[in-house]
């Protein structure tokens, strides 16, 4: 066999270019490793994520056989679940980063803070238009360690939950209220309308800010009933967000 150094470098990558090297699973047996299952473990393993927020969904996941690195439903639940249905998932403790090289980086605490009261984008790992973006309202510990139940607002999305699909939870907006900075809050206006009847609980004469299912900045005609409720009227009847300070 020549010297390793004389053989030319490939600069061409193929899924299906090999390599040898030695299986620690096999007595160190002499294996050949191809591209595409090296790719596929970095992936699975979270091993090139130095600190994520990374889970894969674990279908009909109970008490008895949640996984470490997984979200779940808290329910016994087969098939896709549709995100605008979900208004609680079960987390793992550790990030699939943590679960797969063993360490005991318990991350729970993030979970009451800074996330409740927080928005949070929950997407798709190998696909991004796979997305939802819910209110974090809730943490408490499950009955079998190291997994939380986590209550959830819907806001907006598209898509489901996969089995055996990976996920990020990504912070959108801060909850500044326990940082003792100012209050904000995002008002959803599911039906179309003139006139949006908000209620909120931000204890104050809000500005508000208001867009369209678009995205598109949209004025109207604001009447603050009390602190709590404010009225807006426009010229024509759409859905869309109040964003409220």
């Amino acid at each position: 066999m020549a010297r390793i150094s004389t053989y030319p470098i490939d600069n061409n990558l193929n899924p299906q270019d090999k390599w040898i090297g030695s299986d620690a699973n096999n007595n160190m047996a002499t294996k050949n490793f191809s591209l595409e299952s090296v790719v596929t473990w970095l992936n699975t393993n979270a091993a090139i994520d130095s600190q994520t927020l990374r889970f894969k969904y674990q279908q009909s996941a109970t008490s008895l056989n949640r996984k470490k690195g997984s979200i779940s439903l808290q329910t016994d639940v087969a098939g896709n679940v549709k995100f605008d249905s979900i208004a609680a998932l079960t987390f793992s403790a550790f990030s699939l980063r943590y679960a797969s090289y063993g360490k005991t980086n318990d991350i729970s605490n993030f979970y009451t803070s800074p996330l409740i009261g927080s928005y949070v984008l929950l997407s798709k790992v190998d696909d991004v238009a796979i997305f939802s973006i819910y209110k974090w309202n809730s943490s408490a510990q499950d009955e079998k360690n190291p997994f939380y139940n986590i209550g959830l607002t819907y806001v907006t999305g598209n898509g489901s939950l996969e089995n055996t699909k990976d996920y990020f939870i990504s912070l959108l907006q801060y909850d500044v209220n326990a940082a003792g900075g100012d209050k904000t809050e995002i008002f959803n206006q599911g039906v179309a309308a003139k006139i949006w009847d908000i209620t909120h609980s931000l204890d104050k004469f809000a500005s508000v800010s208001v867009v369209d299912s678009s995205g598109t900045t949209v004025f109207g005609s604001v009447n603050y009933v009390s602190k709590s409720n404010i009225t807006v009227t426009f010229a024509n009847a759409f859905s869309g967000q109040a964003f409220l300070n």
